[in-house]
């Protein structure tokens, strides 16, 4: 099968120039550890934190493979959240390793091979994911793995490997698909492996996708977070194929499929630092002309993974480029075998420096603590017992770590008013909070009878379904409505709205106090602790900061209207310490690198 055609066949020599080596990787944990966000960080943060540290179940597609691997950093010695960060570092340094001995390979040179390497791993898209904990650093390093065993392709026993770590590599993102699909494609068009060696592969691809397995092992087996309730096969595929989420995949109008492919072709090219778009059409010319077959291999990953990616809405997009971006650097590799004359050692330092300033604003989470603080914010001065309504997933998400790691607040009933479409997180409720899940048994039965409907394809009505929820909702209110009942609205509601409508919504610090008093109880805005970044880089985050900004706002215009004029110069000065940290200029990024 391969033995004829082996894609190259010079020796590694794998411990030359061991001190360049190990200084390169060295300096890039440094910079990483530097920059590694101390805490939970935004959007899925707390909760796979809380995931990897119980052993549990994550959102869509489930991330069985980093869980375990995930779980018992959790629970080594020290800060879970930190470990866990720092396990997303890990992961992309053993990324940036294979990286530079695939690309070292490709150009038999050192410099260049460093030079990716340097830009890989203090570009955004992949620096940002190796501070903080998430899944999709390990893609990375399976994205590489992948083209890095591709590339020693000589015998069946690599094909094998490469099956099998596919199959594996589905088991933490599904994003792997458009690397993955035209690897198997080149390879069996070019290569021409016999029908066994092909059902032998499968049988490889499957072993390592029967990881899955573990989703609804750890369901039946108790686990305390357990999304999608994965109890049998059906609800596997759901969970998989990110069911929930397919109302954002390929149904965006064109105007907002064009708007994201010109938002990706700026962050690709910003990732490239806009120069390295030259080695970029260079690589492809240079393949063009000595391995035509190759080049159509490179692109068709690139569009692939581009096509699909801009036609997918959610906040943390810009991580689905990462196949795509880790083919355009190894195209840019080719690219350099045109400049080789002009590349020496000694521009490795001043680009490298270059590099690391122009890019850390962009990336740095160093003190960020942001994503904890907000969703402690919101719970912290809760009265004993009372009910939180979340109605955004960066406020509840945190409580999530909150609870299950340092069981901070326990005494809370905290509910995503999101999550409350999904049969799954009644169950979860039910586990959670069995006192007031019986309390509000009733309305909560006749709400789900019609949940199940619509979850399960049977006819269903609309309005039937919404008024049962919104009837749920107000039932929660009343159970709680003694021991304090709170809103967390960073934007307009109307289910939440729609809840008890004749109660008043009164600003309690971070939070609305439903209530049928209109009176407003003491808030201590000094005791409201969150930090304001010093760098903004992201969408979110600067959305989530203006959203604390606007519900101060309305705590003064409130407090004014009321005529607690002492308090509402308490707010205003709490307002004013926390606008005065701003982004660093580019002079003071000097000082601080």
């Amino acid at each position: 099968m391969f033995e004829n055609k082996k894609i190259f066949t010079i020796n590694w020599p794998v411990f030359e120039k061991i001190p360049i080596f190990f200084f390169l990787l060295l300096a890039l944990f440094l910079v990483y550890l530097y920059s590694l966000c101390p805490t939970v960080y935004l959007i899925d943060s707390g909760e796979l934190a809380a995931v990897s540290y119980t052993l549990g179940i994550a959102h869509p597609t489930g991330y069985p493979l980093y869980t375990l691997i995930s779980y018992f950093f959790a629970r080594l010695p020290g800060e879970p959240i930190k470990n866990l960060n720092l396990l997303s570092a890990i992961f992309s340094l053993s990324s940036a390793l294979l990286l530079y001995l695939l690309v070292k390979q490709i150009t038999k040179s050192i410099t260049t091979a460093s030079l990716i390497t340097i830009l890989f791993a203090l570009s955004p898209i992949i620096w940002r994911i190796s501070i903080t904990n998430e899944v999709y650093s390990l893609t990375v390093l399976f994205s590489v793995l992948l083209l890095f065993l591709f590339y020693r392709l000589h015998d069946t026993r690599l094909f094998y490997a490469i099956m099998f770590f596919t199959g594996l590599s589905f088991t933490n993102h599904i994003i792997i698909f458009s690397l993955a699909l035209p690897l198997i494609i080149y390879i069996l068009l070019n290569y021409k492996p016999s029908f066994k060696i092909i059902i032998i592969g499968i049988i490889f691809s499957i072993t390592g996708l029967s990881l899955y397995l573990y989703l609804i092992f750890r369901t039946l087996g108790g686990a305390e977070i357990a999304w999608g309730n994965t109890c049998n096969f059906q609800r596997l595929l759901w969970h998989i194929t990110g069911k929930q989420y397919q109302v954002w995949m390929f149904s965006l109008a064109l105007k907002e499929i064009l708007n994201n492919a010109k938002e990706g072709l700026l962050f690709l090219t910003r990732n490239l630092l806009y120069f390295f778009l030259i080695p970029f059409f260079a690589g492809f010319y240079y393949l063009f002309k000595h391995d035509r077959i190759k080049s159509y291999f490179f692109l068709s990953i690139i569009l692939l993974n581009f096509l699909y990616t801009i036609n997918y809405a959610i906040p943390d997009i810009e991580s689905y480029y990462i196949p795509c971006f880790i083919t355009i650097l190894l195209v840019c590799s080719y690219g350099f075998n045109l400049f080789k004359n002009f590349i020496r050692w000694f521009i490795l330092v001043p680009v490298s420096i270059f590099i690391l300033i122009f890019n850390y604003p962009d990336c740095t989470l160093r003190n960020n603590t942001f994503g904890l603080d907000y969703g402690y914010a919101h719970i912290a001065h809760l009265p004993e017992k009372s009910l939180l309504i979340c109605s955004f997933w960066d406020i509840y998400s945190p409580t999530i770590y909150l609870r299950k790691v340092k069981n901070i607040r326990k005494d809370l009933i905290i509910i995503d008013k999101e999550l409350l479409r999904r049969t799954w997180y009644i169950k979860y409720l039910k586990r959670e909070y069995p006192e007031f899940y019986k309390s509000a048994e009733k309305e909560i039965e006749e709400y789900l009878v019609e949940l199940i409907k619509f979850e399960y394809k049977k006819p269903y009505t609309a309005g039937v379904i919404q008024s049962k929820f919104i009837r749920m909702l107000e039932r929660f209110v009343e159970v709680k409505e003694t021991s304090g009942v709170y809103f967390a609205l960073p934007f307009p509601d109307r289910d939440l709205n729609s809840v008890k409508p004749d109660y008043h919504r009164i600003p309690c610090g971070l939070n609305f106090l439903v209530t049928r008093e209109n009176q407003h109880p003491p808030f201590d805005f000094s005791k409201l602790k969150i930090d304001h970044p010093r760098f903004i880089y992201d969408k979110r985050l600067k959305f989530n900061i203006e959203t604390v900004k606007k519900m101060v706002i309305t705590n003064i215009n409130y407090l004014i209207q009321v005529r607690k004029i002492h308090e509402a110069e308490k707010a205003k000065e709490w307002l004013k310490n926390f606008q005065k940290v701003s982004s660093l200029n580019s002079q003071t990024i000097l000082s601080v690198i």
